[in-house]
């Protein structure tokens, strides 16, 4: 299922990324209009994490391009925010919850140019919007791992961009952080952002995103979510695992437990 979007703010043609010469990502070919927040669902090693740092040209790519707001990269970067798994960051920098919120600055001002009140003011305001303002001097290795996640999402508020991709930012955070935080990503988007979310849970995915892109190395599907996250193209993505997946989120319901993949 494909849906033509105009003028895509992300664009993604014939992309192929490949590790020790098996497909990571095969092909895939896709457009994320304004305005919109975006999951993107599938089984683990299904190339999602791959596809968002193919993207921020994290990776190398053996065919294909991305583009944002029709251009490369490299010509509108100050407009793109990127928010790394956790896994990734060295946690032990020494810095504090405010020093790396205020990274998130130096897009607008450049990298060697003095920070100025405003940007600390804006920093902060990021910190509270996540609930964490009383933290601004805590150095990060001492915050929990939903309190550092929540760093680097005020991190990437703070950049003011246009267009936010984010490598599972609910890794290792509790449901009502999620939601929390998917309420945010929402009034985001009602102020004309586009978010795109590496997402595991599908009962979240089904109430928060406005659109889906379904991946298992190949693009199964992409679009508005009543056309896209349905049975059969989930069956699709998942094969057998969406029975398993189906069968604990029944246990859970009954056991009256949160579900998580």
């Amino acid at each position: 299922m494909t849906t033509a979007i105009a003028d895509p703010v992300l664009e993604v043609h014939d992309l192929t990324v490949t590790y020790r010469q098996k497909p990571a990502l095969w092909d895939i070919d896709f457009g994320i209009p304004q305005g919109v927040l975006v999951g993107v669902v599938g089984p683990n090693g299904a190339g999602k994490s791959t596809l968002i740092k193919a993207i921020m040209d994290l990776v190398p790519t053996a065919s294909g391009y991305a583009n944002c707001f029709g251009q490369s990269l490299d010509e509108v970067r100050q407009r793109v925010s990127y928010v790394p798994q956790r896994e990734s960051v060295d946690w032990d920098f020494p810095a504090s919850a405010l020093d790396v919120v205020l990274m998130g600055r130096y897009g607008k001002r450049g990298l060697f140019r003095r920070l100025s009140n405003r940007d600390r003011r804006v920093a902060r305001e990021c910190l509270r919007t996540v609930g964490l303002e009383a933290f601004a001097d805590r150095q990060i290795a001492q915050l929990s791992g939903g309190q550092q996640q929540r760093v680097f999402l005020a991190r990437a508020l703070a950049q003011e961009a246009d267009l936010y991709l984010m490598d599972e930012p609910f890794a290792g955070v509790d449901a009502a952080t999620e939601r929390t935080t998917l309420e945010l990503l929402g009034e985001l988007r009602d102020q004309g952002k586009t978010i795109v979310v590496v997402h595991h849970d599908l009962q979240t995915a089904a109430e928060y995103f406005d659109w889906i892109v379904l991946l298992n190395t190949r693009l199964v599907a992409y679009g508005p979510k009543a056309e896209v996250f349905t049975p059969e193209l989930l069956q699709e993505t998942y094969g057998g695992s969406l029975t398993l997946l189906a069968n604990v989120s029944e246990l859970a319901r009954k056991q009256n437990l949160p579900v998580r993949e």
